[in-house]
């Protein structure tokens, strides 16, 4: 109750007391979280069809409760390093998220098959999101799950409504964009700030929008990225400029994680890769010296050490732990809304779930 103040939200008392049954239920559920499911564990449990209108019909400033929701979370998590000599940096991180549904389930407005990315091979059905997570220091937040729908999936939804009722199809560049702009303007100037991408979203549009706010970036790049060394004027292909690297050029550095080091042998160069305007400092990693199948990441920093660029990439890790929770723990595929707007508000408060979850687990950073 404490944590859900914080976000000043303006609800009606029948809004806020659905939310916090909505919150209670999900914690104590133990199997399949559906609405019926919920609704059996609140003590005092009203008609179902009353907790479903509260996701689907329910009035309340959508856009306006984000904001909040977002302003909040992001000065929680800076409040702590604000009075700090040393200016602790700022880590932003994208990627994708999947929830599974079975085959034989339809009539779920975002639902359809989607391409998995995971194994780079095959389809899968479900639902697909573009998840954001927000950290600085030992403090860490999920900032947003926004659902990602193809455009034939976007079609079908609008094919029975209303002009004023439509929806528009969205990128996950775009959808990327939107959530970077709306939380650069909670994040001080002189703070400074990084983007980790992993190579699907490495892509030099949103490398280029980052650098434009003077954010600095560190990701992974697929090995048919071009790359033009400094003083030479043919780019080449990462593929063909690991080979002919040679083994004494290597160095074995410690990455360091969580709670434990790894070994990586990497050799750095400076240049331009394709389409991105800023020199870029490129590190080619090994797991051992024989390994024939490097692993190539970048940086914007140039000031930056290949074990300091690498060990900070691996704060993307933590967004495997909010996937643990949101479709392990917490029962994110087991929604029973049919539309799209119930459903988006369903995910809206359940991530509010996971920030109470996040706030109250430790993160521990070297």
């Amino acid at each position: 109750m404490k944590f859900l103040l914080m976000f000043k939200l303006n609800l009606s008392q029948p809004q806020m007391r659905h939310l916090i049954n909505f919150m209670d239920a999900l914690f104590a559920c133990d199997g399949t979280a559906t609405i019926a499911r919920l609704n059996n564990l609140i003590y005092y449990s009203t008609d179902q069809s009353a907790f479903t209108d509260f996701f689907t019909y329910s009035p309340s400033n959508e856009a306006q409760v984000r904001q909040n929701t977002g302003l909040s979370l992001v000065q929680w998590v800076l409040e702590k390093h604000l009075n700090s000599f040393f200016a602790e940096p700022v880590f932003k991180t994208i990627d994708d998220s999947k929830s599974l549904k079975p085959k034989t389930s339809k009539g779920f407005d975002i639902t359809d098959w989607f391409f998995d990315t995971t194994n780079s091979h095959g389809y899968y059905y479900g639902s697909s999101f573009v998840t954001f997570h927000f950290s600085r220091g030992k403090r860490s937040i999920p900032f947003s799950l926004y659902p990602y729908l193809r455009e034939k999936t976007v079609r079908r939804i609008n094919r029975h409504r209303s002009k004023d009722k439509k929806i528009a199809f969205k990128s996950k560049y775009a959808i990327a964009k939107e959530i970077l702009n709306e939380i650069s303007g909670y994040i001080p100037k002189s703070v400074p700030v990084y983007g980790l991408f992993d190579s699907r979203y490495a892509s030099a549009k949103l490398i280029e929008f980052c650098r434009r706010r003077s954010w600095h970036v560190i990701g992974a790049l697929k090995n048919d990225r071009k790359l033009m060394i400094k003083n030479k004027q043919v780019a080449r292909q990462l593929s063909n400029i690991a080979p002919y690297t040679r083994n004494r050029e290597f160095t074995s550095i410690l990455v360091k994680s969580s709670n434990s080091s790894t070994c990586h042998w990497v050799n750095t160069k400076q240049g331009f890769v394709n389409e991105i305007k800023d020199e870029v400092s490129i590190i080619i990693s090994k797991r051992h010296p024989k390994d024939r199948r490097p692993e190539f990441f970048m940086t914007s920093d140039l000031s930056l050490s290949a074990s300091n660029a690498l060990s900070r990439y691996t704060r993307r890790w933590v967004l495997e732990v909010d996937h643990l929770y949101r479709n392990i723990r917490l029962g994110l595929a087991d929604f029973r809304l049919r539309s799209y707007e119930g459903i988006r508000r369903y995910f809206d408060l359940f991530d509010s779930g996971l920030f109470i979850l996040a706030a109250n687990r430790t993160t521990q950073y070297r």
